[in-house]
């Protein structure tokens, strides 16, 4: 596969609900290490860390994992839910989409 069948297939894949939602949901039953349907910030660091290990850089800061926590706790209860989650997930892949 090159680079633009790559793309239009990751950009089928998030335009596809029956197929994004599963795959979002799977990824955050194993960030919810806690299996209490919502993500915490401990969670999330510990995720954070899994991906930069991942990428092959180092361990982003206290300071920017809990500035990106409060951009994607949407409705500012403290937590990350399913909803919230997926639309980063997309997000991250609508990033990447761009700049391939």
């Amino acid at each position: 596969m090159d680079k633009n069948e790559i793309k239009k297939h990751v950009c089928s894949l998030i335009n596809d609900d029956k197929i994004f939602i599963p795959i979002a949901a799977e990824v955050f039953k194993a960030v919810d290490l806690d299996s209490n349907n919502c993500i915490d910030k401990e969670e999330f660091k510990i995720c954070s860390y899994q991906v930069a290990k991942g990428f092959g850089l180092e361990n982003p800061s206290d300071e920017s994992i809990e500035e990106l926590y409060k951009k994607l706790d949407l409705d500012g209860n403290g937590i990350i839910d399913f909803d919230e989650f997926k639309k980063y997930v997309k997000q991250i892949l609508i990033t990447i989409l761009e700049e391939m």
